[in-house]
């Protein structure tokens, strides 16, 4: 059994941020959804035109099958990778393209904060194609995790409301939540503080 952690949330949650520090902790690769958007994606983007499913589908295939690839190719079995995971459906969507689906747990952790937040976040930010305009579209369609969908509940989700938190404070709430074995409990990320440069994981 491999484990994939999911890192997701709309733009400006900070899931790179998330991302890197989980992948430190944990010993594992880590995966930048943003890096895996065909070049048609990432052009529409720019433009400022929300994606449709049909654009996503296969960004998340690829995300599915690149993140568990690397979770059996590394010695922990673990992979993380960032991805909005807007909806349900493509949470359950990218469970089900992955490589040997059988022996594949993923775990889904779900970023999300105020849209005003989330403006403010994104307006911060230098370099990224991601735009504050194009933040409204994602947030009208997010689905933050639910119900069954949950860990606490069985399911495979944990959720994390970022609003007015550190990025420490998150970590630690997130590895709380996973309690995923560690190989070395003593090695420490070396810093929960993003740089203003850093760009944001995968928006959409």
């Amino acid at each position: 059994m491999v484990t994939v952690i999911v890192v997701g949330g709309p733009a400006g949650t900070g899931k790179t941020t998330q991302g890197q520090l989980l992948s430190e902790y944990y010993h594992c690769p880590f995966i930048e959804g943003d890096a895996l958007h065909p070049k048609a994606n990432i052009e529409k983007m720019s433009r400022g035109e929300p994606l449709t499913d049909e654009d996503r589908w296969g960004w998340l295939k690829t995300i599915a099958l690149e993140s568990s690839r690397k979770a059996y190719e590394n010695p922990t079995r673990l992979c993380v990778v960032s991805c909005s995971i807007l909806k349900k459906v493509y949470r359950e969507y990218i469970e089900a393209n992955c490589v040997h689906h059988e022996a594949v747990r993923f775990r889904f952790v779900f970023l999300y904060t105020t849209f005003e937040e989330l403006i403010q976040r994104v307006e911060n930010r230098k370099g990224h194609y991601m735009k504050s305009e194009m933040v409204k579209s994602q947030y009208d369609i997010m689905e933050i995790p639910q119900g069954d969908e949950l860990l606490k509940n069985k399911g495979e989700c944990v959720t994390v409301d970022t609003t007015n938190r550190t990025p420490r404070e998150i970590f630690e709430e997130v590895v709380k939540y996973l309690r995923l074995p560690v190989e070395d409990r003593d090695k420490e990320p070396a810093t929960a503080e993003p740089t203003s440069a850093e760009p944001e994981a995968t928006m959409v």
